[in-house]
């Protein structure tokens, strides 16, 4: 398919770009369910991830090179036990990458120019542009964070499928309030939360943990989470996906079916987030 590629701004054959990187919808699949379903959608079963031609081979390998690189250097440490994980510029090129997805698919999902934070977004995206095309550091939009979750052992609140949520789900959106004091660009997998502050909310100095360094750092888990932005939005974020619709009975006996034919299905990652909520939720 011929088209504009969104990071080179040239005439290309597109590709079939995921919004998800590959290697997270394989790993998804591998520790749960061989098909995958949105909590907007649940009615359908997909066996890959969210794609739209939005970029050309070379901005294709480009992303690719970086995906890589996360995927060996800290998705899967991490995901091993590994809680101490050095990191290069690297990360903050996969984050911007992977969040600059995100803002672009909200962009072309529908027309933005009404709210009031367009032109936020709309400087943020040229901004990661240019540094994703010439490794320009961002100036105005350079808070890149990530936070690296894992099971719940307690749950004071009134939520329901905290585990699942923060363990399992994919999610991208832009994130902002009525009062117009806060603006994020937030994205996650698994137990990968991203998010980027476009709008100061005034105790951005409590990011400390969570913010990545453009050139060199390390990540200590745990990390020390107080930001309220994102916090909040957490919690409102899952009470959203526990309102969703449920699959109709006949998806609902697909899954059913599903789970008893696979013998291992409760010893799998998905099927341990499950029973961690229901236990959670029993000690209430």
């Amino acid at each position: 398919m011929k088209g504009i590629c969104k990071l080179y701004h040239l005439e290309t054959e597109l590709q079939e770009s995921h919004i998800f990187p590959k290697f997270v919808i394989n790993y998804t699949k591998q520790t749960g369910s061989k098909y995958l379903r949105s909590f907007i959608e649940p009615d359908k079963r997909k066996q890959d991830g969210i794609k739209k031609y939005l970029l050309g081979r070379d901005a294709e390998q480009d992303f690719s090179k970086r995906e890589k690189w996360f995927a060996e250097k800290i998705f899967r440490p991490y995901l091993a036990g590994v809680h101490i994980l050095k990191y290069d510029e690297n990360l903050y090129y996969f984050t911007v990458s992977f969040l600059w997805r995100i803002l672009i698919s909200e962009l072309d999902k529908e027309d933005l120019s009404h709210k009031w934070y367009y032109d936020l977004i709309i400087n943020a995206e040229k901004e990661w542009r240019e540094y994703l095309l010439n490794a320009t550091i961002p100036q105005n939009f350079n808070k890149i964070c990530i936070l690296l979750t894992d099971r719940v052992k307690e749950n004071p609140t009134d939520l329901k499928g905290v585990d699942f949520y923060l363990t399992r789900v994919m999610d991208g959106t832009i994130v902002d309030n009525e009062p117009q004091t806060c603006l994020l660009i937030y994205g996650k997998f698994n137990k990968f939360v991203f998010w980027a502050v476009l709008k100061n909310y005034g105790d951005e100095n409590t990011l400390g943990d969570v913010l990545i360094n453009p050139k060199e750092g390390i990540l200590n888990i745990p990390q020390d989470l107080t930001y309220f932005p994102i916090c909040s939005f957490l919690g409102n974020r899952i009470k959203v996906v526990e309102n969703m619709q449920y699959p109709s009975d006949d998806q609902q006996n697909k899954i059913e079916n599903e789970i008893l034919n696979d013998n291992d299905f409760w010893n799998k990652e998905l099927g341990q987030s499950l029973l961690n909520d229901f236990n959670l939720d029993d000690k209430k």
